[in-house]
Formats: structure tokens, C-alpha cells, sequence
């Protein structure tokens, strides 16, 4: 779970491509939401999966049927996002 969780924060978008109705995947979905990142659940997650189908109507969760829907929903979510550059560069040491 730790590991679900650290990368549901480090990126900007989860896609889901392939998970069970319990599973690490799941829960980094939904860690995903509440750390305001967006979710891309490809529709065969959707399909199959009853969480995934309660999941969708949340903000920041989407449902892509092909590669082209999820490289459109990143751009679109990485548009909306302000630059964390500066950010990061105030984590690192000073050289």
C-alpha cells in the first residue's frame, strides 16, 4: 500500500490499464483522487469492475477507450496544472 501511495502522489495522472475488484490498483485509484491527481480508468477497468463504475462520476476521473483518450486527457490535465519546477527546486539542497 505504501508503494500505491507514493506513486498515486508523484504523478500527475493514475492509469488504470488492468485491476480487480481488490487490488494495490484500486487503492492507488482511489489515493489518487484524494491526493487531487486524475484517474484514467481505460474502459475495460470500467467494464469489469464495479468500483471503477462508482468511481467515474467523481471529479478528476475519466474513462478513456483508447491510447489517443488517455495522451488527450494528460495534456489536458498537465495544461490545467501550474509548473512544479519552482517547487521542486526548493526541495533540493542548496549547491
Amino acid at each position: 500500500m505504501m508503494r500505491n501511495a507514493t506513486m498515486s502522489g508523484y504523478g500527475v495522472a493514475t492509469v488504470v490499464v488492468e485491476a480487480g475488484e481488490i487490488s494495490g490498483t484500486r487503492a492507488q485509484a482511489r489515493l489518487a483522487v484524494e491526493h487531487g491527481r486524475a484517474v484514467i480508468l481505460t474502459e475495460s477497468v470500467v467494464e469489469q469492475n464495479s468500483w471503477a463504475k462508482a468511481m467515474l462520476p467523481r471529479p478528476g476521473v475519466y474513462c478513456a477507450c483508447s491510447l489517443k483518450d488517455i495522451v488527450d486527457i494528460v495534456r489536458s490535465v498537465t495544461a490545467e496544472r501550474p509548473s512544479s519546477a519552482g517547487s521542486l527546486e526548493k526541495l533540493l539542497p542548496a549547491v
